[in-house]
C-alpha cells in the first residue's frame, strides 16, 4: 500500500473542503486495505465522527452513504472517495520501523500523520514521549527515505520507541472506534 498525510495545519476559509477516503492496512499478507475511514479536509482535518467515536467500515462503496448520514455537520465543497487519498499501512509500517530499508512510498511518513490526527481527533492524551517519537520519525521522513540510516544514528532504543508509539495509537484509535 501506499501512504499520503493527513494535514492537519487551519486553512484559509477559501481553501476548498473534501471529504477524502481513507485506507487502514492491517495485514501483512493483503494487498488491499481490511479498513476505510473518512478524512474532511476543511479549516482544519478530522475524520468522521458518530458518537464521539472514529468511523471505520470495510466496504469503501459505503464511502457516500455514511458521508450523507452521518457527514451532514461538515459540509464539503467536495467529495474525493472513488479511490483512497490517505493511506494507513500499519503491516508496513511497523516492518520498516522494527527492520529498516528505503520507505519509497513515504509508509511511515503517511501512517504517523494519519495515527497522530486520529488520536488527536479520538480526544486521547498522547504521553510527550511517543508524541516526540513520532514528531521526529515524520520530520525526518518528510526529506529522506532511509530508516536503517535514521534508526542507527538514533540508536537501538529508537525502533523500540516508534514501534510502541504505534502499537500504543493503534490501540487508543481502536478503543474510540466503531465499524459500520
Amino acid at each position: 500500500m501506499s501512504s499520503h498525510t493527513i494535514d492537519s495545519t487551519p486553512r484559509d476559509a477559501t481553501t476548498e473542503s473534501y471529504w477524502r477516503l481513507l485506507a487502514v492496512g492491517l495485514d501483512p499478507d493483503r494487498s488491499t486495505p481490511e479498513l476505510y475511514g473518512l478524512i474532511y479536509e476543511g479549516e482544519t482535518d478530522a475524520p468522521l465522527m458518530v458518537d464521539g467515536r472514529i468511523v471505520f467500515f470495510t466496504d469503501p462503496a459505503r464511502a457516500h452513504e455514511l458521508i450523507r448520514r452521518y457527514g451532514a455537520p461538515r459540509v464539503a465543497d467536495k467529495i474525493d472517495v472513488a479511490k483512497p487519498f490517505f493511506w494507513c499501512d500499519i503491516a508496513q509500517t511497523l516492518h520498516l520501523l522494527s527492520k529498516g530499508g528505503f520507505d519509497h512510498e513515504a509508509t511511515v511518513l503517511g501512517a504517523a500523520n494519519v495515527l497522530l490526527d486520529l488520536v488527536r481527533a479520538a480526544g486521547i492524551q498522547l504521553d510527550d514521549r511517543r508524541r516526540q517519537a513520532l514528531f521526529a520519525i515524520a520530520d525526518y521522513c518528510t526529506f529522506h527515505k532511509d530508516l536503517t540510516k535514521y534508526l542507527e544514528e538514533v540508536g537501538d532504543h529508537a525502533s523500540r520507541e516508534l514501534v510502541d508509539a504505534v502499537l500504543w495509537c493503534v490501540g487508543a484509535v481502536v478503543v474510540k472506534s466503531k465499524v459500520l
